[in-house]
């Protein structure tokens, strides 16, 4: 990776990574003594390293530790179909999050069986929307595919990651399985996060934007088919977003905000291969404070190789585009007076997962990435000048403890 000077910065890494395997130590759940009341956990801490731009911390400049992830969950049976789960998560990730602790989720599930092929279920109280592949789980590293999620589909560091993963209300859900083959449905209907973490500057397009966020309830809904409990998985999820933004900030107007966001998944899991990959186009409206109206794409294809019993590796090709009418930017370089890059970002990863205990691992990723549409204003706050490069390479380290 060219301008990266890496050598002068692997002795942090090093004092970080001997720091956590002084601890490290075969592990499991911790039983409470309370019936089957589990407490489960994890701590992980990243490194990036950046070329031309920052990202997930002031990474271009002697790489960056501000990639911290620490969560505590809690569940256990209240009744035999009634079950209590929460989790509190301290989370530092640069500029595009600094909410540190925040509760991740707590909710009451309860499911009943209609005979022994079926089942449906309600959670009610803060709950994970059900969305793509990765979303309700991502807050875990050990279920995500590396270091980040795919950032074209997830947004991860563009102040919509707490509105994505969880929000307060209802979740309604059922399972169908005949032999080989299962059907299952969720839906969420609730009250967006979209008050927190910068969303609402996100939402609305304005820098700086003050103001509350109301309205209707969002609608999140996902439908699965499974072969062979999940040898072959193809989903269909959708968001349905309606917003109205109550400004507080003079000189700018209250407005509304509509987003309609579906998305397609595949997935084939075979003994050694990974086959993934993902499609969703959003739909944004915003009236009011601004008149504007685009379409977004968002893909990726993923390849994951298990080629030894603790070791794999990860191949990605990741986009996103801001206006499928204008792919290179040029007619929304000029609208906003940003850089042509602004609006897209094409992102080629490679990477390794090293499971070397049974509770520890060490993960590494390359991006080469053309574009600079999903990296955070927060931290790079020159991103708008229009001399600034479209190519640039991120290297990430994650070491991550489980128990």
């Amino acid at each position: 990776m060219k301008n990266i000077p890496l050598r002068r910065h692997t002795a942090s890494v090093a004092i970080l990574i001997g720091a956590m395997l002084s601890y490290a130590q075969p592990s499991s759940a911790l039983e409470l003594g309370l019936g089957d009341w589990q407490a489960h956990g994890f701590v992980s801490q990243g490194y990036t390293l950046t070329s031309k731009y920052n990202a997930f911390g002031q990474s271009r400049s002697g790489g960056s530790l501000d990639f911290t992830e620490i969560g505590v969950n809690l569940l256990g049976h209240l009744q035999p179909n009634l079950l209590i789960a929460a989790q509190g998560m301290y989370r530092n990730a640069g500029g595009s999050d600094r909410e540190d602790f925040r509760l991740d989720y707590a909710n009451l599930d309860y499911h009943m069986m209609l005979d022994p092929q079926a089942t449906i279920g309600v959670r009610l109280g803060r709950v994970k929307n059900p969305f793509g592949l990765y979303n309700d789980t991502r807050d875990v590293v050990w279920t995500r595919p590396g270091v980040f999620v795919p950032q074209s589909v997830y947004f991860d560091s563009l102040a919509l990651r707490q509105p994505m993963i969880s929000s307060d209300g209802g979740l309604f859900y059922g399972r169908y399985a005949v032999g080989d083959h299962a059907f299952t449905s969720e839906l969420v209907i609730s009250e967006p996060l979209d008050n927190s973490g910068g969303a609402t500057e996100f939402l609305t397009g304005v820098p700086n934007a003050q103001g509350d966020m109301g309205g209707r309830p969002m609608f999140v809904g996902r439908m699965g088919y499974e072969w062979q409990e999940g040898r072959f998985r193809l989903l269909f999820s959708v968001v349905d977003l309606d917003r109205d933004f109550n400004s507080s900030t003079p000189g700018i107007a209250s407005g509304n905000i509509k987003a309609f966001y579906p998305l397609a998944s595949v997935q084939l899991n075979l003994e050694d291969w990974t086959f993934t990959g993902e499609y969703g186009q959003v739909t944004a409206e915003r009236s009011g404070f601004v008149n504007d109206e685009n379409t977004s794409e968002s893909f990726y294809v993923q390849t994951e190789y298990r080629f030894m019993p603790n070791w794999s590796a990860l191949l990605r090709y990741d986009s996103f585009t801001f206006d499928i009418d204008d792919r290179g930017g040029d007619h929304n370089a000029e609208k906003f007076n940003l850089p042509q890059h602004s609006f897209y970002a094409r992102d080629l990863t490679v990477g390794l997962r090293w499971e070397f205990t049974r509770n520890w691992q060490l993960l590494s990723e390359y991006h080469s990435v053309w574009g600079t549409a999903w990296l955070s204003p927060q931290d790079n706050p020159d991103l708008s000048q229009r001399t600034g490069p479209e190519r640039w390479d991120m290297f990430a380290l994650m070491l991550s403890f489980r128990f």
